[in-house]
């Protein structure tokens, strides 16, 4: 969806928006430009106090792309309740089975393109953390209202990060746009459809043995990843393996929750190991990967300070040295 046409798709009203906000100017006169931007989102009922929308505005003005105003940004804050207006018909109207379908779903048709347009609002070095608190104020209010800017933001730096590689930024969009969305898109299912979530409950009660034991790590990018190697003989493209990686780890260890790392050690040689043994033709199979991830997650258990850590902790720990890992096993081809 094309710039143009998102603003169409979730057309608002310029014209009686601006004349809502010179009525604002004109009554309080006596009020600075960003408190009356604040009295405006007030009566376009937002639905957080004056205290809140001043402190939000004031975060991000200093943000804010040159060629946009604080005006503009507030005019985004309107569009992004009709948004969620018509996010919330569509999930109401939804034949989701559970909320992590309707997750997916619905951050491809609604934010995937609203993440592009809503980025080009400010400045380029904005952080992951900054735009996933966005996403919270915009969309789920009501998580935020309880607590200042300052403690919000504090709280994100535990769920998201801004990768700079060859001082370049790495794109993580979709990453923040699940941890911003996801607990709004789940609450709001588990809302409009508490049948749905009754039924699951029996069945998750039921099922949670059968479903322990068949939990594992995905490797489903990293096979395809050296598919295309072997078969195509395609570079791998840094960024592409740190993606598939990363995508190996965070199928399994979850933000948090807190897992030993003799809970799932061999869970993940015995995965990455498949994964990996997947994605080559019969001529390149050979016996010793087991062996090298094991001697190479040997060394790195024997630096452990700490063996049990939240999932997210887990991911940035053992990022690098899978990374280190799949090289080594590329280079053996």
């Amino acid at each position: 969806m094309e710039k143009v046409k998102f603003k169409q798709a979730f057309k608002i009203d310029d014209k009686r928006l601006l004349w809502n906000y010179n009525r604002i100017t004109r009554m309080f006169k006596n009020s600075d430009h960003v408190e009356i931007i604040a009295k405006f989102l007030i009566n376009q009922s937002i639905g957080f106090s004056l205290n809140r929308i001043l402190d939000i505005l004031n975060y991000y003005k200093p943000i804010i792309s040159k060629n946009k105003t604080l005006l503009d940004f507030a005019f985004e804050w309107v569009r992004a309740n009709k948004i969620r207006f018509e996010y919330k018909k569509f999930i109401n109207l939804g034949t989701y089975e559970d909320p992590n379908s309707a997750i997916d779903d619905t951050i491809f048709l609604f934010f995937l393109d609203y993440d592009k347009y809503i980025r080009e609002f400010f400045i380029k070095n904005i952080s992951e953390i900054e735009i996933c608190a966005l996403y919270e104020i915009f969309f789920n209010p009501n998580q935020v209202d309880s607590t200042n800017m300052n403690f919000f933001l504090k709280k994100n730096e535990l769920r998201v990060h801004t990768i700079i590689k060859e001082n370049e930024k790495v794109d993580t969009n979709i990453f923040t746009l699940r941890e911003g969305l996801s607990s709004m898109i789940k609450k709001d299912y588990n809302e409009l459809h508490p049948s749905k979530v009754q039924i699951k409950s029996e069945q998750q009660k039921n099922d949670i043995k059968v479903l322990s034991t068949i939990t594992k790590f995905d490797g489903t990018m990293l096979e395809r990843l050296i598919k295309s190697y072997c078969f195509n003989k395609q570079k791998i493209v840094e960024k592409e393996l740190e993606n598939s990686i990363s995508s190996f780890l965070s199928s399994f260890l979850k933000f948090g929750q807190i897992y030993k790392y003799k809970d799932f050690k061999e869970k993940l040689i015995r995965n990455l190991t498949d994964s990996l043994y997947s994605g080559l033709p019969e001529n390149y199979k050979f016996d010793s990967l087991d062996i090298l991830i094991s001697d190479i997650l040997v060394n790195f258990e024997r630096t452990l300070k700490n063996q049990k850590l939240d999932g997210l902790a887990w991911i940035k720990d053992l990022n690098p040295i899978l990374k280190d890992i799949v090289i080594k096993f590329i280079d053996t081809l």
